[in-house]
């Protein structure tokens, strides 16, 4: 179920836009993030989307990590490197 998300505007190496998206989601009291690329297919660009379940018990904490990444604009691609360093 998604709780909560998040809309950042970060730009390409070429310098042009590049929309993305963060989601908190919780299943069975677990939070956890997705991310994705705005209007990018996720069939043809397998890594234009990344999700990690199971990350936080807390809400609070989780909701801060989802600030924290989108204030960061990271990328879906990044998301699972980047996500324990915070």
């Amino acid at each position: 179920m998604e709780l909560v998300s998040l809309h950042t505007l970060a730009r390409t190496e070429e310098g042009r836009p590049l929309w993305l998206t963060y989601k908190l989601l919780c299943r069975q009291g677990r939070y956890g993030i997705l991310c994705y690329l705005e209007g990018v297919d996720p069939v043809r660009h397998p890594h234009s989307a990344a999700a990690i379940e199971d990350l936080c018990s807390s809400r609070r904490e989780a909701e801060r990590l989802l600030r924290r990444l989108a204030q960061r604009a990271v990328t879906p691609q990044h998301l699972p490197d980047l996500i324990w360093e915070m």
